[in-house]
């Protein structure tokens, strides 16, 4: 009975009693919704745009404004300096499984055969390549749309004309960098 006394009067007493050196639990009052939602938010793992998303808000599709072959005549600069390092004193033979994996953003493409005659001849520097095309921008200001399937692209590099069969190029520029390669039978159109 005597600790009921001393805690109701001395606060010093109540104090060292209940307080001092002892772990005591605060409250932690709600959250109010606002506050969740933000939480919520900045937790959320940052999400990627899916296939459809892009499709609809056509990422990857070039402008009309932009389809001008003198915008893209440094581009075919920089990768004439990129392949001639690549190229560096090589032989053509031991060039050819580096060439396999090389980035052509900036080529000058000509398509020598096709099954649709209509790409026959077709030359542009090339401006995108996804896994079975090559978008080519045309002397014209025109951009062509030409699939790697059962075509054949050459280009040239200082003497040297070489040739890319567009059946063993359908990948993407990215996991041909990556990817090791057995060697293939070319068949002729």
């Amino acid at each position: 009975m005597g600790s009921i006394e001393s805690t109701s009067k001395d606060p010093a007493k109540i104090y060292t009693a209940k307080v001092k050196d002892k772990v005591m639990l605060l409250d932690n009052p709600l959250k109010s919704s606002e506050e969740k939602k933000k939480r919520a938010i900045l937790k959320k793992k940052v999400k990627t745009m899916s296939a459809k998303e892009k499709r609809q808000t056509r990422i990857y599709e070039i402008p009309k404004e932009c389809h001008k072959y003198e915008l893209f005549v440094p581009l075919h600069e920089l990768w004439l300096q990129y392949i001639e390092e690549l190229y560096g004193k090589s032989s053509p033979n031991i060039f050819g499984q580096k060439l396999l994996k090389a980035d052509f953003h900036g080529a000058i493409l000509t398509v020598s055969k096709s099954k649709c005659a209509s790409y026959i001849g077709v030359t542009g520097i090339a401006i995108q390549e996804t896994e079975n095309m090559f978008k080519l921008i045309t002397r014209d200001n025109d951009m062509k749309c030409i699939p790697k399937g059962h075509s054949i692209f050459t280009f040239r590099l200082r003497d040297h004309m070489f040739t890319l069969y567009g059946d063993q190029f359908r990948y993407r520029s990215a996991i041909r960098a990556t990817k090791k390669f057995k060697n293939k039978p070319s068949i002729d159109l």
